[in-house]
């Protein structure tokens, strides 16, 4: 599941970057020999260009279940509890001030002329599939595990990876051979929703980051403005530090494209970003004075 990619600051940059490290080295066996031809000129305009309508809609508020348990609750536990309300309300009111963002991008598609064709993938257990991506992560980084020398990272919360290395160590071999059979399938059902459009636009944060890390196909992913001062206010964690996605800081949109069909997604990339001012953008930077 290793993934390379150029990092530039225009599409075109990155066709440029493609041209040149695309195709087999003689030592990589995994490398297919399949062509990248970019064409500056293709006519974006006569492609089909399909959107995840449901990953840009907002889902409907849930309540979280009334606890269960009727002992009373330690201080400790209150106070986690009162903790994971609040991050969940700051995540809600994160992705209802994101949303206007996803929702200007296609209006300026659509301004372009483009006639978007909602899509969806298809549903599969994309989460517990996860695990091979995992288990292949934490090999990469086994001796930083195996040496101990992982306690020498910072985060070191649950949901860090540290402490996903070490877990991964857990995971059944047989549970790894289900989820490789069942990711498969899944690639073999996304890549027939690709028969039906040429590039795919959706929000950077969904459902297709995990499924298309799964599935394979190429992402391009484009900023797509900065939030404003008004923007929900990070949450700050025990250690100090601080989430991502406050005000001032860069949001994205992404563009996914057919199996080793990069020149495409490029094209309509390009023609996005050519349509808008997003990448000559610069967030602030605060400076500290010495004083």
């Amino acid at each position: 599941m290793d993934k390379l990619g150029p990092l530039c600051r225009a599409v075109e940059d990155c066709a440029l970057v493609l041209s040149a490290i695309y195709g087999p080295d003689g030592h990589d066996r995994t490398v297919q020999d399949a062509a990248f031809n970019w064409d500056a000129n293709l006519d974006w305009r006569k492609l089909r260009i399909g959107y995840l309508k449901t990953d840009f809609e907002l889902p409907p508020v849930t309540q979280p279940e009334p606890p269960k348990e009727e002992k009373e609750l330690t201080a400790e536990e209150k106070k986690k509890r009162e903790e994971e309300t609040a991050n969940r309300a700051l995540a809600r009111a994160r992705r209802e001030y994101d949303h206007k963002y996803d929702e200007a991008a296609l209006a300026k598609l659509r301004a372009m002329g483009i006639n978007l064709i909602p899509v969806e993938f298809p549903k599969f257990p994309y989460q517990a599939m996860r695990s091979i991506l995992v288990a292949e992560a934490a090999a990469a980084f086994d001796d930083l595990t195996r040496s101990g020398r992982d306690k020498l990272l910072t985060q070191q919360t649950k949901d860090d990876w540290p402490n996903t290395f070490r877990s991964a160590r857990f995971i059944p071999a047989v549970e790894y051979i289900q989820a490789n059979r069942a990711r498969t399938i899944a690639m073999d059902a996304v890549n027939k929703v690709f028969e039906q459009v040429d590039v795919i636009v959706a929000p950077t944060f969904s459902t297709q980051l995990l499924i298309t890390n799964l599935t394979g196909q190429p992402a391009l992913v484009l900023p797509n403005g900065l939030r404003g001062d008004d923007a929900p206010k990070p949450r700050v964690r025990e250690n100090g530090e601080v989430d991502p996605g406050g005000p001032g800081t860069p949001l994205s949109l992404t563009f996914l494209g057919q199996l080793y069909g990069e020149a495409k997604l490029l094209a309509v990339a390009k023609a996005y970003q050519d349509a808008t001012d997003f990448h000559l953008q610069h967030p602030k930077l605060e400076t500290q004075s010495n004083g």
